[in-house]
């Protein structure tokens, strides 16, 4: 009998070991009908299930080499293996336990059992058995590079990103491992050493899309965006598939301003993957920039149904309702803008102004975001000092004087002064919120800073005097917003057209690199402004002009602000606050818009203002000479 059972087994091994796997399974079957005892033959049945990727079969034939061979190690622990396949990690946990029992130094057990705690969410068991698999056994780089999971999981990005530079090294070919290496120092914020990371697992596995839109990610953050793109394009070439690798495509493509092949990316994306809330948020900003706010406040919403709490999806439902003119919901909205990472809110000792009532009480209204955003909400500091409060502003050191001349507020102090005791706070941009701001309640009435202009004009007389202003802030610390400000700027020979124009004399109001331009041939172009002033000097040179032309900057709503006439080149991918389909401003009387037509066309803007500016030229000629 002994024999025969010899004969039988080793018949079976044989055709495994011929990698005739089918025919294997079918000699162990027949031996196990005839010797249902053995459990070195249901392990072996076991194994080639799990080859043949039929696993609960496996379990099923491990478990029967259990209940024969209770010390049987090796079933123990491939069982644990599939049952973490199989999603029972509990049972997983108690069997890779049994086999320490029996193998007490065994790295495969201990870095199963490992697993198992891992699967479980129980991360400080997870990392103290890998730590005592590679104790028992320091080459072993599957369990280097499991701790470096494990330690990532708990919080430890430091010590995943040893851990896996680790196991890398112990394993050179091990892509994963440089992968894995690569995305704890992103999250370390070490840039230039994740790409490098990167690089070395696509050096290994070259068709590895994780790794090529992880660099796709990457170069967005470094500002590359040429090779963000090329690489998401790669990853989506060799998974097409992948939603992430869609989605950064997306996230790319959104940034240098390809709104409509960033929504191509973000519904291919959703077209794999309909949950995935990031690409849906994204999606309603690409398609708020091409104006279809009511798809754009679609798929934002959606993102907020599948994740309520998702800040970033509320912020882009935000801009795209304030883009509608629906204030109210609006404001609401953008009270996330705090959650969504890139802007972090100040910690005060003091309460934060809720519109409770403020008289005989200290505020602190504090500016932040830019320039503009500060010029454009200091017109609500005198409405709180209307209702009785102390008001301390703090605003940015360039309109620290300007501001100083805001009615009704008592002190002004520039950002990184130390400031006095306040009861309370309040961001100037949540203003509009506490003061229910709708369409036909925003405070309007300019000017609302008091200025003079400064003793000599800065024209002469008999002449329409103009200041101009043609590119934006290159020196953004975000690249979105760094390529969103080359959007919105112009070379100052593109207005070439105004040199025409006669009757008129040109100031400029630039400041920056952008500057030092030449202007185009017959285009006169006087100098006001110092690098040492500030925004109270800009002031007063304003005050003595007729008119501004300006792209979307300070200076627009600077000249909005005093009450003088602004002529306003918006992007196609307009600010929010300058609505849709209208050519003026609820928050500034005196503005005008020129809205591209489509994106990058400045041409027909440029040219319309020509057209503009020699009739109002003209009608200036015509009234000074009568």
């Amino acid at each position: 009998m002994a024999g025969d059972l010899e004969a039988a087994f080793g018949a079976a091994h044989a055709l495994e070991r011929e990698e005739n796997l089918a025919a294997a399974r079918a000699a162990y079957r027949n031996l196990l009908a005839r010797w249902p005892d053995c459990a070195r033959a249901w392990y072996n049945l076991g194994n080639l299930e799990a080859r043949l990727n039929q696993q609960a079969a496996a379990i099923a034939a491990w478990r029967e080499a259990i209940a024969r061979a209770p010390h049987f190690p090796e079933a123990l622990v491939n069982l644990a293996a599939m049952q973490l396949r199989h999603g029972e990690a509990a049972a997983a946990r108690a069997a890779a336990a049994a086999a320490l029992r029996q193998r007490p130094d065994w790295p495969l057990a201990w870095c199963t059992l490992g697993n198992a705690f891992q699967a479980l969410g129980q991360w400080a068991a997870a990392v103290g058995a890998f730590r005592t698999a590679l104790r028992h056994q320091p080459d072993y780089a599957e369990a280097a590079f499991n701790l470096g999971n494990a330690l990532s999981l708990s919080g430890d990005v430091a010590g995943a990103a040893a851990a896996h530079e680790r196991a890398a090294q112990l394993k050179p070919g091990f892509a994963l491992a440089h992968l894995h290496h690569g995305n704890a120092l992103h999250a370390l914020g070490d840039l230039p050493g994740a790409v490098r990371a990167y690089h070395a697992a696509l050096a290994i596995a070259p068709d590895q899309p994780e790794a090529l839109t992880n660099l796709c990610v990457m170069m967005q953050e470094s500002g590359d965006l040429a090779q963000a793109i090329a690489h998401g394009r790669a990853a989506l070439a060799r998974a097409p598939d992948f939603a992430e690798a869609a989605a950064n495509l997306g996230n790319a493509l959104l940034t240098v301003g390809d709104f409509a092949g960033a929504e191509d990316a973000y519904c291919r994306a959703l077209a794999r993957r309909g949950d995935f809330a990031a690409a849906w948020s994204n999606l309603g900003a690409a398609l708020r920039d091409q104006g279809r706010l009511a798809e754009a406040e679609g798929a934002c919403r959606a993102a907020i149904e599948l994740q309520p709490e998702m800040a970033g999806a509320h912020y882009n439902l935000a801009l795209t309702l304030l883009t509608a003119g629906r204030f109210v919901e609006g404001w609401a909205e953008h009270e996330w803008r705090w959650r969504i990472g890139t802007m972090r809110p100040r910690d005060f000792s003091c309460p934060l102004w809720r519109g409770e009532a403020v008289a005989g009480r200290r505020i602190l209204l504090h500016a932040e975001q830019g320039l503009g955003d500060t010029l454009q909400f200091a017109r609500y500091a005198p409405l709180v000092a209307a209702r009785g409060a102390h008001v301390i502003l703090e605003v940015q050191a360039p309109l620290k004087r300007l501001c100083a001349t805001l009615a009704g507020v008592a002190e002004v102090y520039a950002a990184g002064e130390a400031l006095p005791v306040s009861d309370m706070h309040a961001p100037l941009m949540s203003l509009p919120y506490l003061f229910g701001t709708d369409l036909t309640s925003v405070p309007a009435a300019t000017p609302y800073f008091a200025t003079a202009p400064t003793a000599e004009p800065v024209a002469p007389a008999g002449h329409l005097r103009v200041g101009l202003v043609w590119a934006g802030d290159p020196r953004a610390h975000e690249p979105r917003a760094h390529f969103a400000d080359r959007r919105r700027s112009l070379p100052l020979e593109a207005f070439a057209p105004l040199a025409a124009v006669a009757g008129v004399r040109f100031v400029s109001l630039q400041l920056g690199t952008a500057a030092c331009e030449p202007p185009p041939p017959g285009l006169r172009l006087d100098t006001a402004l110092t690098a040492g002033g500030d925004f109270a000097d800009t002031a007063s040179v304003i005050a003595g002009l007729d008119l501004i032309i300006s792209v979307d900057t300070a200076v627009a709503h600077l000249a909005g602000a005093l009450g003088k006439p602004v002529w306003l080149l918006s992007r196609f991918d307009g600010c929010w606050r300058w609505l849709r389909d209208r050519d003026d401003s609820p928050w500034y009387p005196t503005l005008r818009l020129y809205r591209q037509s489509r994106p990058g066309d400045w041409a027909r803007v440029v040219s319309r203002i020509a057209a503009d500016l020699t009739a109002e030229a003209a009608g200036t000629a015509k009234r000074q000479a009568a």
